[in-house]
């Protein structure tokens, strides 16, 4: 399952790193429950990762590219916990996307088919303390989604992040 896990998100890689070149070289730091970490080199400095992965989607009937949930650390950019949510398909022009951790709701704003944090902060905390987030979009085209991502492991994938990019 982390070797699948580990192939699939190659695409995050991708998508962090602007080429696809860097695909090949994330590095699996650990799979935590429902989580796994990562860390690559890039010309911009080292980035890490923990990314998870929906285990219950509704909504959309139309075909989704991959749905991830990002936490990213960019110590050269002095950036730490940006949330970012991959949503699969274009967000509809102007919607906004919703965080629903255990009742503790976040607005996103939305650009294409990634969905971003206004607080990262604050999401993170309630991502360490959640059991389950709920992220709630709205397609360009079809119904509204409703993707539902275990919190299992998290804490640990984001410790490991936070390990091999030196937050404190």
């Amino acid at each position: 399952m982390f070797a699948k896990f580990a192939a699939a998100t190659g695409l995050i890689a991708t998508l962090f790193a602007g080429s696809a070149a860097f695909a090949d070289t994330a590095k699996p730091l650990g799979k935590f429950g429902d989580w796994g970490a990562f860390a690559y080199s890039g010309k911009g400095g080292k980035v890490c990762y923990a990314v998870g992965k929906p285990k219950h989607s509704l909504g959309s009937s139309k075909v989704r590219n991959e749905v991830y949930l990002t936490i990213t650390h960019r110590p050269a950019d002095k950036s730490f916990d940006v949330v970012s949510v991959t949503a699969g398909y274009a967000f509809k022009k102007d919607a906004v996307a919703e965080l629903d951790i255990g009742g503790a709701k976040f607005d996103l704003y939305t650009t294409e088919d990634t969905a971003w944090a206004r607080d990262d902060k604050a999401v993170v905390q309630a991502l360490l303390k959640g059991k389950s987030v709920v992220v709630h979009g709205m397609p360009a085209k079809g119904d509204p989604t409703a993707d539902t991502y275990s919190l299992d492991g998290f804490v640990q994938a984001h410790t490991e992040i936070g390990k091999a990019c030196a937050t404190k």
